[in-house]
């Protein structure tokens, strides 16, 4: 890209010092309506949906995915949106396979950017305008910001409207937002146009295995995304983080129902944990996994007895099993939804809080996680005359609870490495399974 050198090296207008000022407050002016309306943006968002941060996730400005499209850029920062609707399952995979068509044509047009050090604001040079030509071809960029933007813009200067670019494309693609071009955003802006064609139309062809029409309620969970949605009629009405399994311990697909909520559950735990990691743990540290709530049950008679050296023998040579007892301490927290499947996978709560701070956050043995598990038994149970301080209650103690849902929702689990969210963008995540391959 050639920089216009006689634009770059343009010399102020020869103000006096009262019109300069005059003229830095009609700027600030100018501004003052997009601050009123991101804010009232913002308390729309808080009535009309319970969530974490997956709004931010997938509001990105409309994209200008085609070369001839380029010239149509916006000078100021548009709305925020309200992120409630749901993605259509009819036609995901055909708007997938309409991005990946795009894609291939930006693949004409695309350049790389030259190796070197991360570009944050301030920056300036050749590397700076690859950057920009990068992010006008996504869409990502969407002009200069500011009313004196147009007059002071360089395309080789990191400025404002570049930052907000690099932080949108971030959003897009599941990097941390900091506004730099730090190694992981240039190692994604090296992946040709036409790779992500292809990721496109693999996930495209993930969606063709799910239902058409899922139903009016129904649980959506997407691995990469490490999201939760609960969509009624279409609408999310509950968004949550979550922690899925490592890729040593994956979580799998599974098309399901969520039939009960377990308040203060006990934990039996599968014969592959028993093996890999709590039975060498209860013949170093017997004591310490007894105060822990770990007991030995064994099966057919489901009795249990404490941590012995007999009895993990017992346990060792497939008779017996541990089970941790309900309470503050338990593995699986204070909540604990069933979902039938033959891996023994749950929703639940965790002790590990601290988790959910982290942006990847494959950490469990394949069950999922929840952050706010509260909210979804309430969502869960509310027609069921459990209201919040309810459902409060029944998580202290050390008493289980069950209870049955009525018209279970649907659970879909599923790994999308890539889709089209409702606004049109496409979203991508990291392959964090190496599925797709």
């Amino acid at each position: 890209m050639r920089i216009n050198k006689r634009q770059k090296h343009t010399k102020p207008p020869n103000l006096s010092a009262h019109e300069w000022h005059a003229l830095a407050i009609m700027g600030f002016c100018a501004l003052l309506p997009l601050s009123a309306l991101a804010q009232q943006s913002a308390g729309e968002r808080q009535d009309k949906t319970i969530s974490n941060d997956t709004a931010i996730a997938n509001t990105v400005a409309p994209a200008i995915e085609l070369p001839e499209a380029q010239g149509e850029q916006q000078n100021t920062l548009p709305p925020a949106a309200t992120v409630n609707r749901a993605i259509d399952f009819a036609s995901a995979a055909e708007a997938l396979r309409e991005k990946a068509v795009r894609y291939r044509t930006l693949a004409q047009h695309w350049q790389p950017i030259d190796a070197g050090t991360p570009l944050r604001a301030g920056d300036q040079g050749p590397r700076v305008a690859q950057l920009r030509a990068i992010l006008k071809l996504y869409g990502d960029y969407q002009g200069p910001l500011g009313p004196l933007a147009s007059a002071q813009s360089s395309e080789d200067r990191f400025d404002a409207g570049l930052q907000r670019a690099v932080e949108s494309y971030q959003r897009r693609h599941g990097i941390e937002v900091t506004g730099t071009a730090n190694r992981a955003t240039l190692e994604a802006l090296s992946r040709p146009p036409q790779e992500l064609a292809e990721i496109l139309e693999i996930n495209a062809a993930r969606w063709d295995k799910l239902p058409a029409k899922p139903g009016n309620r129904y649980i959506f969970v997407n691995v990469p995304d490490y999201q939760l949605q609960l969509i009624d009629g279409q609408q999310v009405v509950l968004s949550m983080k979550t922690v899925v399994g490592k890729s040593s311990k994956r979580t799998p697909d599974l098309n399901t129902r969520v039939v009960s909520v377990v308040f203060n559950p006990t934990w039996t735990v599968p014969r592959s944990i028993l093996l890999t990691d709590l039975l060498p743990k209860a013949r170093n540290f017997p004591e310490a996994m007894h105060k822990r709530g770990y007991r030995v049950i064994r099966y057919g008679t489901n009795t249990t007895t404490p941590i012995s050296e007999k009895s993990l023998e017992s346990a060792a040579r497939g008779k017996a099993t541990l089970r941790q007892i309900a309470g503050p301490g338990n593995t699986l927290g204070r909540v604990k939804f069933v979902i039938p499947n033959k891996q023994a996978i749950y929703l639940h709560d965790t002790q590990a809080q601290s988790l959910f701070e982290q942006r990847h956050r494959a950490f469990s043995h394949g069950c999922i996680r929840l952050q706010q598990p509260e909210e979804l038994a309430y969502a869960l149970l509310g027609k069921q005359g459990w209201d919040r301080t309810r459902v409060a209650q029944a998580t202290t103690g050390d008493e289980s609870v069950t209870i049955k849902v009525k018209n279970p929702p649907k659970l879909f689990i599923t790994y999308l490495t890539a889709w089209v969210d409702h606004l049109g963008q496409v979203q991508f995540r990291p392959d964090i399974y190496h599925r797709d391959r």
